[in-house]
């Protein structure tokens, strides 16, 4: 049954949580206000509270997907469910999925760092560094994944931190009235977060079966992170609209970077450039996570017995891709085009699956 046979690893549901919760949060964390005021402007927060809500659905029909198969992974059951070769190209799909998600993940992050702090220092040395260290952990199993994930959570406290000073800094009206904007533009802007804010979710799929505890407490640490991930990025997406004038935002793809620089603390002076160093702790769990799934689907497709070889051949590939992709109205154009093909691929195709298990009554035993 795949790769659960071969590794007895499991992890408990708060891992399970914090893997999620991380995987969510990684370019995202400084981008999404500027993301969702391109459709929503200042009510954004309100785009963000309700792509969360969308995609709790979405959680539903991945828990209830992989509860009929709680000893299999998708690449496992997705076979079974629409033959060998249409669960092949699945597999393979998602695999490349999860593969550009780490190319686009690196490729934002090598941007934002040379713009913001380090302008001379080639692209690729940090596409080498990063990538060394996500490796280092993703070769590992899910256990130890999800003791780092565990660990590197406890720094998003540091945003709570940096915000509590700006709050007397806030215009409310640049905030009111709420959802004046209309309810096209604020659906606009959940559309424009699938792909650097909610996508991760989706994992669920690959760890329901090492994840320890009752299908309940697995869907309630996933729908715990999600809504978890919904309320930092509604709060930095709210200050960030409190911060800056409409007109301002508009201009300003970092605005989260922007409001830190603000903050004055007496013993830092750029505190900017050290909220920096934590957020590239979150795009490497990212990253980790990524890496991790795209490597055990080609270790699938090959019938490996371990994913670490795979690993090292998508991490090479990885650099390449990731700094040949410096402009960045191509990264935007490229975000946009991951945003429509996750939607299918985090939504739609869960649901197909879903439902062809209904009407086949396929489930592990039955097979």
């Amino acid at each position: 049954m795949g790769e659960k046979m071969k590794s007895p690893a499991t992890i408990s549901p708060v891992q399970l949580f914090f893997i999620i919760l991380q995987t969510q949060i990684g370019i995202g964390l400084i981008s999404i206000p500027y993301t969702v005021q391109e459709g929503a402007g200042k009510d954004g927060w309100i785009s963000i509270l309700l792509a969360g809500l969308f995609v709790q659905g979405g959680i539903a029909v991945i828990w209830l997907l992989s509860s009929r198969f709680p000893g299999l992974t998708f690449y496992d059951f997705a076979p079974l469910l629409v033959g060998k070769i249409i669960g092949t190209v699945l597999t393979m799909m998602y695999m490349l999925f999860f593969f550009v998600m780490v190319c686009y993940q690196l490729s934002v992050f090598l941007a934002i760092s040379s713009n913001w702090a380090f302008p001379r220092t080639p692209h690729v040395v940090f596409a080498v560094l990063t990538v060394a260290v996500s490796v280092y952990l993703a070769k590992e199993n899910l256990r130890i994944i999800g003791r780092f994930h565990i660990l590197a959570s406890f720094l998003l406290v540091s945003i709570i931190f940096v915000l509590l000073p700006l709050i007397p800094h806030f215009e409310m009206r640049y905030l009111l009235p709420f959802a004046s904007n209309g309810v096209e533009d604020i659906m606009k802007g959940v559309g424009k977060t699938f792909n650097t804010a909610f996508a991760g979710f989706e994992l669920l799929l690959w760890l329901y079966p090492f994840t320890e505890g009752s299908k309940t407490a697995k869907w309630k640490a996933v729908a715990g992170a999600n809504a978890a991930t919904s309320i930092i990025y509604a709060i930095l997406a709210f200050a960030s609209s409190a911060i800056f004038s409409p007109e301002e935002i508009k201009v300003v793809p970092e605005p989260v970077l922007y409001i830190i620089k603000e903050a004055e603390l007496i013993v830092v002076e750029r505190i900017d450039l050290l909220f920096l160093t934590v957020w590239a702790v979150f795009v490497l769990t990212t990253m980790i996570s990524y890496l991790y799934v795209a490597s055990t689907g080609l270790t699938h497709l090959l019938k490996a017995k371990e994913h670490k070889k795979s690993l090292y051949v998508l991490a090479v590939l990885v650099i390449p891709v990731a700094i040949a992709t410096e402009n960045r109205m191509e990264l935007m154009r490229i975000g946009d085009k991951i945003n429509s093909v996750s939607i299918i691929l985090l939504f739609v195709i869960p649901a197909f699956l879903l439902m062809v298990a209904l009407i086949r009554k396929k489930r592990e035993e039955s097979v």
